[in-house]
């Protein structure tokens, strides 16, 4: 995200669908019909339209966008032969995330504390509670942060075990979609008629996918 323009990296990031299509078939050997494969266009197209404002070419945000689509398929991918590979005891999707998150923490530990070292992360405290947030606050709102994004990982988990990485893919990226669309109802946010258009374009491919997927396969 600090690469580049917030819209361009989710116009690269809407394309996971058409990533996870690629590698399912290439690591999982599972091939779609091809009117389903057709149905991913207006899904990335109407994604990256609703996304579409402040839109500036960097390399460094496209690679970095690339590399995480790759991360994210991969990742729903693996977990996915992983759940139906009869790997240890009691590895339900939920405690294949837990194990998962466990052996991540011991990793990359050392890579945060390298990256974001103690020194740097009492400034950032003392910035914060200098803008006038207290300790309570932040010691909330960080421990709220961290349950709510595992909650949604483990979510996101469990929906995986019930449907293919492709279409885990797509309700990946129709969120986006979706984020647009609460936060106009929640916070009244305005919204150009761009992403108006888009966001329309991209809930009916949404829609023809479902309707693709249980007709053709």
């Amino acid at each position: 995200l600090g690469a580049g323009a917030v819209s361009f990296t989710h116009i690269i990031k809407a394309s996971e669908p058409v990533v996870s299509a690629a590698l399912s078939f290439a690591i999982l050997g599972a091939v779609s019909s091809w009117q389903t494969y057709l149905t991913l266009l207006p899904i990335v197209g109407g994604v990256a339209l609703a996304s579409l404002k402040e839109l500036s070419f960097t390399w460094v945000g496209f690679i970095a966008a690339m590399v995480s689509n790759l991360s994210s398929a991969m990742r729903g991918i693996l977990a996915k032969k992983t759940m139906g590979g009869g790997v240890g005891e009691n590895m339900s999707e939920a405690n294949l995330y837990g194990v998962l998150t466990i052996l991540a923490t011991i990793a990359l530990f050392p890579v945060a504390l390298a990256i974001e070292p103690p020194a740097a992360i009492r400034a950032a405290w003392t910035a914060a509670t200098g803008a006038g947030m207290t300790a309570g606050y932040l010691a909330k709102m960080s421990l709220l942060s961290g349950a709510f994004y595992y909650l949604y990982n483990e979510v996101a988990f469990l929906a995986l075990g019930r449907v293919n990485p492709v279409t885990h893919a797509v309700g990946n990226t129709i969120k986006r979609v979706v984020i647009i669309v609460a936060s106009v109802i929640a916070f009244k946010t305005p919204i150009s008629t761009l992403g108006v258009i888009g966001s329309s374009i991209a809930i009916a491919g949404t829609l023809l996918y479902s309707l693709a997927k249980n007709k053709f396969g």
